[in-house]
């Protein structure tokens, strides 16, 4: 896997007192991603984890909620805009839940700042020379934090949770390359060779690569000892979930529902002690952000779970006890548009295309603090490609809207968030306002990211029209095209973000065809021409990219990830 480096992070404050951070590089989700999610993370579960789970309260947590400042000796606290909807693993593709998730629990490997793979659970992996069966060695030492060692059995009970249908779990395409995923194969091709060693069969020949960027960064390994006697279908009520027992490098303690969660740092942890005692991740309303940095309520904020208003960005920088740092990110926001009617054709989705001024909203609303977009990668991405920037052109949209048969325009509703992405209101009334000038009448349907991403899921469809966002976590692009483009199955455990239903088989085609290409170079064209294809049919309306801000106290030291991921691991005291 080529380097994901390339990318450019701006520093703005005073160093005087900190040191340099390293220059982030990126990378695409988990935002489970979120990324994308995520990872990924625009889609919310409809299944919550029991109400002990989400309720449970401490004398510890409760004095701790009431207390203006986290200033507690060896405490870090994390700002999170939005709370987590589940602790169980495979019920979200929250971004805030993954952001406690990673806290709790390891996966078999993470992704590096570069783009290759750092060591977790496993600390060597192999692929057969037919490209079908991945061996996994685990770390000897790992364990959970009751003492017990994980093993192999584990990784195999994680997996046969995944793909269980009584389980019904959100992330169960994760498992679906393997070769027992479909139903009426015999069985999932899982299983230990011996008490640390994992062999997996693909169904067909898969590039390794993709197994750990698109699948395997959104499983997080469950222990089989404390879950392991419970059916499938009643593991979501098993009363594991009201305290969890991991193998991350924070125990989980306890949590006041909606505010904030508590841990202590994991001292055994089998790769490297926390450099700090308690963790704790705090919701904090967006507005007050600053002050809770300014105050020590709160220690850093993360562009993947809270990021500063730009109005508060520029004061920001100008604080003497913070660091802030803004990495060009791979967070990408675009319009999605119902491909299934036939009330927006082709015509009329490049008229919109060509009336909206990118630059002006990147260098007003965001203040410089994003790149204008003309398809899902960013200019230093690796597969940019500008053959389908049509360019801010309100005459020529005009002309289109006439031959499309609409020279007097017409009315649209457009679907919004009012408080997910940076300055998103804003942005939808400017794009409102753009469209207004060419004659098509925008009503504008803001809501609250929670209603918001309830609303405009794939499986209901209900949107015509709509601003939304995505992220390429692996960097690598194939999986934000699988996430966008690919026709939507649910069950298959396609097209996931497909908001809009486009489908066309001959982008899919290359899609699957770049799943299996082992070849960098050829995998890279063939995830270029299906984009092309899906641009040129106006699959969607690119918007830009932003930028991730951070801000941190200066008694800290983090290096951001452009990939958006948080870990307690990285964080210590200078």
């Amino acid at each position: 896997m080529p380097s994901l480096g390339g990318h450019l992070t701006k520093r703005r404050k005073n160093m005087k007192k900190s040191n340099l951070l390293k220059k982030a590089v990126s990378v695409l989700l988990v935002a489970s991603a979120l990324a994308g999610c995520g990872s990924s993370a625009s889609q919310t579960a409809t299944t919550a984890a029991p109400a002990a789970a989400g309720t449970e309260t401490s004398e510890a947590a409760t004095e701790a909620a009431s207390s203006e400042s986290s200033a507690e000796p060896g405490t870090i606290t994390m700002a999170m805009v939005s709370a987590w909807d589940s602790i169980i693993p495979f019920d979200t593709t929250s971004s805030y839940s993954d952001a406690v998730l990673d806290l709790i629990y390891d996966k078999l490997v993470y992704l590096k700042q570069d783009g290759t793979y750092e060591p977790r659970l496993a600390d060597k992996w192999s692929m057969s020379d037919d490209n079908k069966v991945l061996t996994v060695h685990l770390n000897e030492n790992a364990k959970w934090q009751d003492g017990e060692p994980v093993t192999a059995d584990d990784v195999v009970f994680t997996m046969q949770v995944y793909n269980s249908p009584s389980a019904a779990v959100v992330r169960q395409n994760n498992v679906s390359p393997f070769a027992g995923f479909k139903e009426g194969d015999d069985s999932l091709q899982v299983k230990a060779v011996d008490e640390h060693t994992v062999e997996m069969t693909c169904a067909e020949p898969t590039n390794m690569d993709f197994l750990f960027f698109i699948k395997f960064r959104d499983i997080y390994i469950l222990p089989k000892h404390l879950l392991g006697d419970t059916p499938y279908a009643d593991i979501r009520n098993n009363s594991y979930w009201e305290k969890p027992i991991g193998s991350g490098p924070c125990i989980y303690e306890s949590q006041i529902s909606g505010e904030r969660m508590e841990f202590k740092a994991n001292k055994d942890y089998y790769l490297k002690t926390p450099q700090w005692d308690r963790f704790v991740v705090k919701v904090v309303a967006t507005p007050s952000l600053l002050s809770g940095l300014m105050n020590d309520e709160i220690d850093i904020l993360a562009g993947n779970v809270a990021s500063l208003q730009l109005s508060d960005w520029d004061m920001a920088q100008q604080q003497q006890n913070l660091t802030c740092v803004s990495t060009e990110s791979v967070g990408y926001q675009y319009m999605a548009i119902n491909t299934e009617k036939d009330y927006l054709p082709p015509k009329v989705r490049q008229a919109i295309d060509m009336a909206i001024n990118r630059d002006a909203i990147v260098s007003g609303l965001l203040k410089g603090e994003g790149e204008p977009a003309f398809g899902p990668f960013a200019t230093s991405h690796k597969y940019y490609d500008d053959v389908v920037n049509v360019g801010y052109n309100p005459e020529k949209a005009k002309e289109l809207l006439a031959e499309a048969g609409y020279p007097d325009g017409f009315e649209v509703t457009l679907d919004a968030p009012n408080d997910r992405y940076m300055n998103d209101e804003q942005i939808a009334q400017a794009v409102a306002g753009y469209l207004e000038k060419v004659g098509i009448k925008v009503n504008l349907n803001l809501m609250p990211k929670a209603n918001f991403f309830s609303y405009i899921k794939p499986l209901e469809n209900k949107s015509m029209f709509l601003m939304t966002g995505w992220s390429d976590a692996s960097g690598d692009g194939l999986s934000l095209m699988h996430d966008m483009l690919y026709t939507y199955d649910r069950e298959a455990g396609n097209g996931g973000v497909n908001r809009g239903h486009y489908s066309n088989a001959q982008v899919d085609a290359l899609i699957d065809q770049a799943f299996t290409e082992m070849d960098d170079t050829k995998r890279g064209e063939l995830v270029a021409e299906a984009d092309k294809i899906a641009r040129e049919d106006y699959a969607y309306i690119p918007l830009h990219f932003e930028q991730d801000t951070y801000a941190i106290k200066d008694t800290l030291n983090y290096t951001p990830r452009m990939n958006k991921y948080v870990y307690a691991w990285e964080f210590s005291y200078k």
